[in-house]
């Protein structure tokens, strides 16, 4: 697990992406690592979307630089002109490709060998208004299709593609009656659930062949390790466990190889989880997917953004050491979430004085990546803190939205010293805006 603080850093950016057909937010959280390594990518169209969420290992050079390529590389594919998902032989040379290039950047840049973890999802909407979704996966991250929560548990089955060797092994277990093994292949469906990714350990029936073929081994401690070091056996980077060039990629101790699994036929207002082990080590993918979905039926308004912060705080309370990345896609109409400002989350934390000075300095360090001020400025209305907040010409008060100032003003202006000067619209100059990539994410530590 490596090192970890004192304290966590309870800091949650939150970022929020939409368009016509999709709506989406991810959340972020160093917690209690020393370092903070993950990274993200959300790419919205009018009719397709890909979502990427990383989780790095010994250093942030491979998800950071891993998530951006990713986009890049599937964006340029061109499925997205023709709504046809690319077929699994491109997704895996793409990952290929990326991987690859990651090598030559490691190369150049020693400091930022590493290794990390892909989640991802491409998802596009067909010309009936159904979604088709290639969920993918190379590590133990994990991914999660769920049922929009107008849906009855009598719904029509989905049918649900799985990569070829998870077939093989179910169909060997089903055979030898092992019934109790079955998990490895594919884990029970509960409903909600449509689909969920497997986990890449290295103990993992068909991870264990592949490392000890190519001429490693795996201990039997908790968590089982690859040659007694790594605790996941699938991802980008990690080059010192793909050294054997007799050896395609798909047959390294460490495959960048994702599995893919595929749905079609999703209704509107299906869901997509994608998150980082640190939520999956203490939460299941059932009670995550029912948590969503029964927000979104008691409250089809409800904030992603809000939602998934809410996952990562229950994930530290249930004593989550690592750090946790939750992105949600709801396959619906976002489109007034094209603009959406960052926000920064629980910065009350950072009025403790108990801190101590380590921990500070790993706070201060998540809002400069993030772009963020040292101190915040929350909006006297509402207490959000974004990224681009209006000031008072009085400079006393801050608000996050018109909508707030013109709530407050009423009030404000009986004690503002420039009410009769000016008006409370001035625009503070906002830091400069990250976009919705990884490169501006603060990172997080396997």
């Amino acid at each position: 697990m490596g090192c970890v603080l004192t304290s966590p850093v309870e800091l949650i950016r939150v970022q929020r992406h939409g368009s016509a057909s999709f709506r989406c937010a991810v959340a972020e959280m160093q917690g209690w690592r020393i370092n903070h390594e993950d990274a993200h990518e959300m790419q919205c169209e009018s009719s397709s979307g890909a979502f990427w969420v990383l989780d790095g290992h010994a250093g942030d050079g491979a998800a950071l630089y891993g998530a951006p390529e990713l986009g890049t590389e599937f964006a340029a594919s061109g499925w997205r002109d023709t709504g046809e998902l690319p077929n699994n032989q491109c997704l895996e040379a793409g990952f290929e490709s990326v991987d690859s290039r990651l090598h030559a950047y490691c190369q150049s840049n020693p400091e930022k060998e590493s290794g990390s973890t892909v989640v991802g999802a491409l998802v596009s909407r067909q010309n009936d208004g159904s979604y088709s979704v290639k969920l993918l996966n190379c590590g133990d991250s994990r991914g999660l299709v769920i049922r929009g929560p107008t849906e009855e548990e009598d719904a029509t089955e989905l049918h649900v593609m799985i990569p070829a060797h998870l077939e093989a092994l179910k169909a060997k277990h089903e055979g030898e009656g092992d019934g109790d093994a079955s998990g490895d292949a594919a884990p029970e469906r509960r409903w909600p659930l449509v689909a969920e990714s497997v986990d890449h350990k290295p103990s993992h029936p068909t991870e264990l062949d592949r490392i000890e073929a190519a001429g490693g081994h795996v201990t039997q401690e908790d968590p089982p390790r690859l040659d007694g070091n790594l605790a996941v056996s699938r991802g980008l980077g990690d080059f010192e466990y793909k050294g054997d060039s007799s050896r395609p990629v798909s047959e390294q101790k460490v495959s960048c190889v994702p599995d893919i699994y595929e749905v079609s036929g999703l209704k509107p207002g299906s869901i997509c989880v994608l998150g980082c082990d640190g939520i999956w080590d203490v939460m299941t993918s059932h009670a995550v997917a029912t948590l969503v979905r029964d927000k979104l039926r008691s409250n089809p308004g409800a904030d992603l953004g809000d939602l998934a912060a809410d996952l990562i705080r229950d994930s530290l309370h249930r004593n989550s050491r690592d750090n946790v990345t939750v992105m949600i896609v709801h396959f619906t109409d976002g489109s007034d979430w094209a603009e959406e400002i960052d926000e920064i989350k629980n910065y009350e934390k950072l009025g403790d004085t108990d801190m101590d000075d380590e921990v500070r300095k790993q706070y201060q360090g998540f809002l400069r990546k993030a772009k963020f001020p040292p101190e915040p400025c929350a909006c006297n209305v509402c207490r959000k803190w974004s990224q681009r907040m209006n000031q008072c010409p009085c400079k006393q008060v801050y608000y996050c939205s018109r909508h707030c100032q013109k709530k407050d003003w009423k009030g404000h202006k009986l004690i503002c010293s420039s009410a009769n000067t000016a008006s409370p619209t001035t625009t503070c100059p906002p830091a400069s805006t990250p976009s919705k990539s990884s490169p501006n994410s603060p990172g997080a530590e396997k």
